[in-house]
């Protein structure tokens, strides 16, 4: 008897011991000390043969069309996730009573669910399994410093904003780039979309709406959780054409827009919808023969509610980022309002794969010729390993302080934050964009961050 004892328990070391590597010492600690019938959030990574990096590199090596390289992102990546989750996730679904909200990602490769311990063990020695992890990340409110009775609060007749002077677009404008044919999408709050600042050029006006407005509070567009997503899109895109008056920089581009940032804790979406969003965004018409509806910018005034460390320095979120990036999308975040004693930087703002992945934008005052820093603006350095210019954050500055732009459904508002800056630097992608259809985001990022001006320490 203590012989067949012994050889079962050799064949099972080897099974017991990787299911031991895959869940994450976090986890597994909760699961020591909770109950059975305990639901742990958790994110099952799955492991695949599939390199990102790699197929960027063949977009580049073969010159692939940029319009194009999102169409085949998608139909790999789908079809990847497809042959690898389906096996785990008939395992799940045989076990009805031990999980609840299942969710997958084809984008990053992973299922989300809540799960009891049995589950999790039991699917931790599958050999397709990567890692499972506690799902600590959700989205962080928004937030941005309201500026009461400013005098520029209100439309002005053949206005145009100090800081879009400031960043140096008026001769880009003069050779007739304004931003024509180009696609933003705003990831925010959601948008008022007749305001009369950028309402003719909503892509829904010439398309279905569930290809121009991903909405998860709401199924038609608004702005109802807040001005703040509305304020960032009239930077961009701004004009009011019947005075002039120009609070953007790309005037005459296209936009669609999310509303999956929210300013309570309480009803913040889950990572794993803030990912669909993403997903979405690279084939909002759900036709990979289509390129048209791909956008050519996202802009993100927001970040992610997770603890200061090298939390996502790798990872799901590297991931995530370097999808958009290799789709040829330029993806721009604000850097946060936290000053220059912040305990560090948040995530995905944090990820330093490149130095314009992720790109993220601090804030400076363009109503004042010396550009001073914003006192509210977050500096680095960034906790994820790296040295040089990968250490320094953010990676550039852009007006962010008393920024008037559009509010609410036909109103101005002036105010101030990080989030007023990134849409500085989201116009002008746009604009370079127009003049330089052939390149990348992260070729039109990398031009940017070799030129910008150097505001001293």
């Amino acid at each position: 008897m203590k012989k067949l004892i012994l050889i079962t328990n050799l064949i099972l070391f080897p099974y017991i011991l990787f299911s031991q590597g895959v869940i994450a010492p976090e986890l597994n600690y909760e699961m020591e000390i909770k109950n059975e019938n305990t639901l742990f959030s958790v994110i099952i990574e799955i492991n695949d043969e599939f390199d990102i990096l790699s197929l960027k590199n063949e977009f580049h090596n073969n010159n692939t069309p940029i319009k194009k390289r999102a169409s085949i992102i998608c139909e790999t990546m789908q079809h990847i996730a497809k042959e690898t989750q389906q096996p785990l996730i008939d395992i799940i679904e045989t076990k009805r009573d031990d999980y609840q909200n299942l969710q997958s990602s084809w984008m990053i490769n992973a299922i989300f669910l809540d799960a009891k311990k049995s589950i999790i063990e039991h699917i931790a020695s599958h050999p397709n399994i990567k890692s499972i992890k506690l799902q600590y990340t959700k989205a962080d409110i928004i937030d941005y410093i309201e500026e009461t009775n400013h005098p520029n609060s209100i439309e002005i007749e053949d206005g145009t904003e100090p800081g879009i002077e400031a960043i140096n677009v008026r001769p880009l404008w003069e050779m007739g780039y304004t931003g024509k044919g180009l696609l933003v999408f705003n990831y925010d709050t959601g948008v008022w979309p007749t305001h009369p600042a950028f309402e003719n050029r909503f892509l829904a006006n010439h398309y279905p709406m569930i290809q121009c407005w991903d909405g998860h509070f709401s199924d038609t567009p608004n702005g109802h959780i807040s001005d703040h997503g509305t304020h960032t899109l009239g930077t961009m895109a701004g004009l009011v054409e019947e005075t002039n008056d120009t609070i953007g920089i790309a005037f005459e581009s296209y936009w669609i827009a999310n509303d999956f940032v929210t300013s309570t804790v309480e009803t913040l979406p889950s990572i794993a919808d803030m990912i669909t969003s993403f997903e979405w965004s690279l084939n909002p018409d759900g036709d990979l023969s289509t390129s048209y509806d791909v956008p050519d910018v996202i802009n993100n005034s927001w970040r992610w509610y997770n603890e200061i460390d090298t939390f996502q320095c790798t990872g799901y979120a590297v991931e995530l980022m370097n999808v958009i990036e290799a789709a040829g999308i330029a993806n721009i975040f604000s850097a946060g309002n936290n000053g220059p004693n912040n305990d560090g930087v948040r995530s995905p703002q944090r990820i330093n794969s490149n130095v314009v992945n992720t790109f993220c934008v601090g804030s400076i005052n363009g109503n004042d010729e010396n550009y001073p820093i914003s006192s509210f603006s977050c500096r680095g350095p960034t906790q994820c390993p790296g040295e040089g210019s990968l250490a320094i954050y953010p990676e550039v500055v852009a007006p962010g302080q008393s920024v008037r732009s559009a509010w609410g459904t036909d109103d101005y508002n002036t105010i101030s934050g990080t989030s007023m800056a990134s849409p500085h630097v989201s116009g002008a992608v746009l604009l370079l964009k127009e003049a330089f259809p052939f390149l990348s985001g992260q070729e039109i990022l990398l031009a940017l961050y070799n030129t910008a001006y150097d505001l001293g320490d």
